[in-house]
Order: structure tokens, then sequence, then C-alpha cells
């Protein structure tokens, strides 16, 4: 999704607070998003008055462009905030198509051990150094 798609959806997302159809993990992406959001708006009063009228009335096309226009000013002027603001944006995109199968898989960060992601696993899964025989259940 281009720089521009993203923005409009954030914005249309925050106006009409779409995730309660979201899994509790949705839920927190969302809410996380949210907050950025908000944090980044404070003090900003033409920011916060674009974010409280395109929540007032999300069916208001022109409510919700004046909240893109304003998180497009912030992601310009705050490398940070837009950084963040994306990522956030695909965390809560990846709930999202999830929310069909009722899987997500998601890891940041370094992990210093072994990391299982599956849907469906059938058999066993096993770390470290185990003979097939040892897998074998005894009679």
């Amino acid at each position: 999704m281009a720089g521009e798609e993203i923005l409009a959806a954030v914005a249309l997302t925050l106006a009409t607070k779409s995730s309660e159809a979201l899994a509790e993990g949705g839920r927190a992406v969302f809410a996380a998003l949210a907050r950025l959001v908000r944090r980044r708006f404070q003090g900003d009063d033409a920011a916060q008055t674009a974010l409280a009228e395109a929540e007032a009335d999300p069916s208001d096309d022109a409510r919700v462009q004046s909240l893109r226009e304003e998180l497009a000013r912030a992601a310009a002027e705050d490398p940070a905030f837009d950084h963040e603001l994306r990522r956030l944006w695909q965390n809560l995109t990846a709930y999202s198509r999830a929310d069909n199968d009722g899987v997500v898989n998601n890891l940041s960060g370094s992990v210093g051990g072994n990391v299982v992601q599956a849907r469906d696993v059938q058999g066993g899964i096993s770390f470290g150094n185990v003979s097939p025989r040892d897998s074998e259940t005894k009679p």
C-alpha cells in the first residue's frame, strides 16, 4: 500500500474505531496505534480537532480527509512517528487478515532460543538432540 493510502486507511480506522471486530491481539495493536496518534497530536489543536471530528462522524469524508492530512503532516515532521505508525499499521493489518482463519504469527526483536510459529501441527515438535527412537512411545 502506498504511503498516502496507508494514511487514509489509518485515518478511517481511527475514525471508525473498527478494532471491535478484531481478535484480542488486534485490539491491543489498535490501542497502541491510537495512543501513538493521540500522544503525537498533544498540544496541536488542529490535529486534535481533526481526530475528534472524524471520530464524531466517521461517515463524513471531509472529516476523515482532514484527519489524514494531519497524519501526513505529523509523519512528514517526525520520521520516528511515521516509522512507528507504519509498523503498527502493518501489525494491525496482519491481524485483520488473520481474522479469517484465527491465526497470527508475529516475532520481533532477537530470539535467544527456539521459536515455533504455526497454525496446525500434525505430530510432534521437538528441539535438541533427540534421536527418533527416543521420541517413540514405549509399550
